[in-house]
């Protein structure tokens, strides 16, 4: 795994290999789904909170006000710190 160090020099990680913690920012969104993740709300400096891993690496987050459920590899294309 790789892991992009921001301007603050605090490393950015995948969301999906983020270890639990009550809640990040995120850093960056990329990918082929970046426009999807965007247009749900997943945008750069947003509050972001693991609320439950499910199998297949699937996950749901809380985002603002909203829970979304995260399916296969695009919790990958989400950077936070």
């Amino acid at each position: 795994m790789v892991y992009s160090k921001g301007a603050e020099g605090i490393a950015a990680v995948p969301l999906s290999a983020a270890p639990q913690c009550p809640e990040y920012l995120i850093d960056r969104v990329s990918g082929p789904e970046q426009r999807r993740l965007c247009e749900m709300g997943l945008v750069e400096g947003a509050g972001i909170r693991v609320v439950n891993r499910c199998a297949r690496n699937m996950m749901v987050v809380k985002v603002g006000g909203s829970r979304l459920a995260l399916a296969g590899g695009m919790a990958d294309h989400v950077w936070v710190k």
